[in-house]
């Protein structure tokens, strides 16, 4: 008999004091830090202060990423203008199902297509970050003129700019799902907002 396969849960809830220090954590990690606008420490008494703003700002959304009811990351949004968002993501967990970046990349681009205020989704991305590039260029991002960004490790990047008309997710989710292994389209029928 054929072993059924299973797939992850994957829950999006808003962030709240109880997973205050783990997302720190996460924050802090050498590896989420160095594809940050800003790659300085966090202080905890910073964090406070960034959850407190987060907390008063109608204008930005955060979530944790639950893996089968494990924390696992982070996906924000913050508006940027009428009609367009802009969102970042990390995995601040390595043991996570594999896939878990092309999910985060589905429930981003599912969350605001189905807010009715918004047509356009933006991201930004250090131009040293190449895997997240990739995974943009695959869902079929525009990729618009490049911002300055700086010097890192001693290497000039620049900030790359993508964007999303989320009229072309509403229509091309199916197809651009196709494009991925199956087991990531199966996974994504079970992302969930809170």
């Amino acid at each position: 008999m054929p072993i059924a396969k299973r797939y992850p849960l994957s829950e999006f809830k808003p962030l709240t004091i109880d997973l205050l220090e783990q997302v720190w954590r996460w924050r802090n990690l050498p590896d989420i830090r160095r594809n940050m606008h800003s790659n300085a420490s966090i202080s905890w008494p910073q964090h406070l202060n960034w959850f407190e703003t987060l907390q008063n700002d109608p204008q930005r959304k955060f979530f944790v990423f639950f893996q089968d009811n494990r924390p696992i990351g982070v996906l924000n949004f913050t508006h940027q203008s009428k009609g367009a968002m802009a969102w970042g993501c990390y995995l601040g967990e390595t043991n996570v199902w594999p896939g878990s970046g092309l999910l985060l990349e589905i429930a981003a681009l599912d969350y605001i297509a189905n807010q009715a205020n918004y047509h356009t989704l933006y991201a930004e991305v250090l131009s040293f970050n190449h895997n997240v590039i990739k995974l943009h260029q695959l869902f079929d991002y525009q990729q618009l003129e490049d911002k300055t960004g700086g010097v890192r490790d001693n290497q000039p990047y620049v900030v790359k700019i993508f964007c999303y008309q989320l009229e072309r997710w509403r229509l091309n989710r199916d197809v651009i799902l196709a494009k991925l292994p199956k087991q990531i389209t199966a996974a994504a029928k079970q992302i969930f907002f809170y």
